[in-house]
């Protein structure tokens, strides 16, 4: 729905709406045996009114509504048995029994040397909403434009899905999460072969999700000044300053570890084989804390356990989101253009730009015991994971001191107009991302510890620096990045029934960090993290036209309409492939689960002759790659392999059919997406127990065709 009235000749109001009910199924029935029914509703609504005060000040005020409504994500009862556990003889007794939204759900399993079976995060809901109020004003003084305004945003969500992603062991599968791996202790030296037995390595479980109703509100101040300071010379400066509180939960069911309140003398004891919690011992959630100190009123009785006093330990006055409310985020900016001549000109500005945390579905603080327990079991029998036994629970800790993720970019850039209605501008690009958020397991063993002498046959769980705790994930914004790219663009204006445009970027992304999941295998040292980013593409060349055939426009009128008015338009990318590494789950360091994949130490050249596809092809030299020693890190430069290129090609041919002059036309299309039927490769096998490690074994690409008719009035 859209309304424009207009008050007066000083005042506007406009007014959108939509609605869409979206829902559609997942079949996913492949290696995730579980198929899923989505519906994801979304509403939105803005109301804005702009007022002209005078020629030389306006003001604008917008409120804006969106709304997911209740969005939901079921298993779908027509997967039938393929989707149930018990078609496949699988009958382990759950950890947390009676808890489980699907019971029939399959476990995720991962076996060394095959692809993994991973069910995911589902059956869950959610519901959330933004609602934002802005007011922007403009005055323009003399040869100065000056804009000034305010942003508040009042958001949340009420989430019933918790982890939607997950470092493991730790796993985002309600039902579970199994590992089998070649080194397991007291197995067989195959990870397959340990299936058949039933031992896994590692084994994680949750209990009853929760609903965490997610909320915060943020705040926004902007001013900037574009000054013309001359015909040729135009600046432009300004500043944002930027103030969010952490989300928080407004019934106060969030929970973190805090080493400040970690007591080793309440530890429980540990089983020294087993890694299970003596029963009677020490306190469970020894340094696990609340928000605030108390029970909030909101909370209204939905979490019985908070009003028994059991948990009462729990509080200590801390911040309702935990970390710290950052007020110092002011974001300058600085522009200048300058016209060398009535063709030419330079440009060139920097600039911070902080970016907002938003709610973090894989930290999840609202799917922390006590209110969503985990556990993960090591060295045991599928026939019963836990064997009645009380493992360490697994936690989530947000940093406290969490600082806002802030970007820095600055570029140069020289644009020329050219004949022909065409311009050039070649530009370089800069940036360089601080505070970037990344993962790392502070219940971490010192590299080697399971190697010790002393400590074979000794569980993991035994030796934490956080005894009686598990997995202890911390997200941080501690991650950096730096970004270098060239930018060339030639464009020319439709005209004469041409117009194009290419643009080719030659760049260089490194970090340390690549994703907010990203888990450091050592989170004890970082320096050998750094490499080159998981986004970078050394080359990217993109190529866009439309053209107007021009036979027949001299035509008559009748034959030009039967046979004329034909376009064809292009789209051409190519662009160079994904970098990746050689790493696996094992645990060569003896470190204990819950790190993120060791490097295998590389020990030669990886370049190779590559073959042609047939049915695979060789890509790298998987002779280049060994295991490291034990109670070592491997040592091998983050992403320095280069998976296969892409190029594609989609052409589009259009026929106008003019109706009732040029005001109404019927338009026929013919879509063709890879003209060509170009086969781009997949991603190289770098598991290094695969057996085809190495090699692409996979290609996409078929050519595609599709046919519209569309009526345009």
């Amino acid at each position: 729905m859209k309304i424009d009235y207009l008050i007066s000749d000083k005042h506007r109001v406009s007014f959108r709406a939509t609605h869409i009910p979206w829902d559609f199924n997942a079949p996913g029935v492949g290696l995730t045996h579980m198929q899923e029914l989505w519906s994801r509703p979304n509403s939105t609504g803005a109301l804005s009114l702009i007022s002209t005060i005078s020629p030389t000040f306006v003001n604008e005020f917008t409120f804006s509504a969106n709304s997911d409504g209740k969005g939901t994500i079921f298993n779908d009862p027509a997967c039938g048995a393929p989707c149930r556990r018990s078609t496949y003889g699988i009958n382990y007794p759950f950890i947390f029994p009676g808890t489980k939204w699907f019971p029939e759900k399959l476990a995720t399993i991962r076996i060394d040397g095959l692809s993994t079976l991973d069910a995911g995060p589902y059956p869950g809901t959610w519901a959330g909403f933004v609602y934002a109020w802005s007011n922007n004003i403009t005055k323009i003084i003399s040869n100065h434009t000056v804009k000034w305004g305010v942003f508040i945003e009042r958001s949340g969500q009420n989430d019933l899905i918790q982890l939607t992603t997950a470092s493991p062991p730790v796993t985002n599968n309600q039902n579970g999460a199994f590992r089998l791996f070649d080194n397991r202790a007291g197995g067989t030296g195959l990870g397959i072969s340990n299936a058949l037995l039933g031992l896994f390595s590692d084994y994680s479980e949750s209990g009853a999700k929760p609903m965490t109703p997610w909320v915060a509100t943020a705040t926004d101040l902007f001013v900037q000044d574009n000054w013309k300071a001359t015909k040729k010379l135009t600046i432009e400066a300004g500043v944002r300053w930027s103030y969010w509180p952490p989300w928080h939960s407004r019934w106060g069911n969030l929970a973190m570890f805090d080493p400040e309140f970690y007591d080793p003398a309440k530890a429980p004891v540990i089983d020294r084989a087993r890694g299970s919690i003596i029963p009677g011992s020490g306190d469970p959630f020894n340094g696990i804390v609340l928000p605030g100190s108390s029970v909030p009123e909101a909370e209204g009785g939905r979490f019985p356990i908070l009003h028994t006093g059991e948990l009462a330990r729990l509080y200590h006055g801390l911040p309702d989101g935990f970390s710290q409310t950052h007020k110092n985020i002011f974001q300058p900016r600085f522009g200048v253009a300058y016209a060398l001549n009535k063709t030419t000109a330079i440009r060139g500005g920097i600039g911070a730009f902080a970016n907002r945390t938003m709610i973090n579905r894989d930290t999840a603080l609202g799917g922390n015991p006590p209110f969503m327990p985990q556990q993960t079991v090591l060295n045991g029998s599928v026939d019963a994971p836990a064997a009645g036994a009380t493992f360490p629970l697994n936690t989530t800790v947000q940093d406290l001191v969490f600082k806002i993720p802030i970007a820095w970019n600055w570029n140069a850039a020289f644009q020329r107009a050219l004949p022909w209605a065409m311009n050039v501008e070649v530009s370089y690009v800069g940036r360089v991302g601080l505070h970037n958020q990344r993962k790392r397991n502070i219940n971490q063993l010192q590299p080697g510890t399971l190697q010790l002498p002393a400590n074979r046959g000794i569980n993991p769980n035994f030796l934490r620096p956080f005894r009686g705790l598990g997995i202890i994930g911390m997200a941080e914004n501690s991650g950096r990045s730096i970004y270098h790219g060239l930018q060339v663009g030639l464009e020319r204006r439709f005209a004469s029934g041409l117009q194009f445009g290419a643009a080719y970027t030659l760049s260089r992304t490194s970090d340390n960090s690549s994703d907010l999941t990203d888990t450091l295998p050592n989170a004890y040292d970082d320096q050998a993290y750094w490499g080159i980013s998981d986004l970078d593409r050394t080359h990217v060349l993109i190529v866009n036209y439309i053209y107007e055939l021009p036979f027949l426009k001299g035509a008559s009128s009748l034959l030009r309409r039967l046979a004329g008015n034909w376009e064809i338009s292009g789209i051409n990318q190519f662009q160079s492939g994904a970098p990746f590494s050689v790493r696996t789950g094992d645990d060569f360091a003896g470190v204990g689960p819950g790190s993120g994949t060791q490097f295998w130490n590389q020990v030669g050249s990886a370049d190779v002759a590559r073959t042609p596809f047939t049915k695979s092809a060789i890509w790298f030299n998987k002779n280049a790659f060994a295991q490291p020693a034990p109670g070592t890190f491997g040592l091998q430069q983050r992403n320095a392999l280069r998976n296969p290129g892409f190029w594609n090609w989609d052409v589009g041919i259009r026929k106008n059919f003019p109706v009732r002059g040029e005001i109404q036309r019927l338009q026929f299309r013919l879509e063709i997406f890879n003209l060509l039927n170009h086969p781009n490769w997949g991603g190289a096998n770098a598991n290094p127990k695969s057996g085809s490690f190495g090699e692409v074994t996979s290609k996409s690409g078929q050519r595609q065709l599709q046919l519209a008719l569309k009526y345009i009035f």
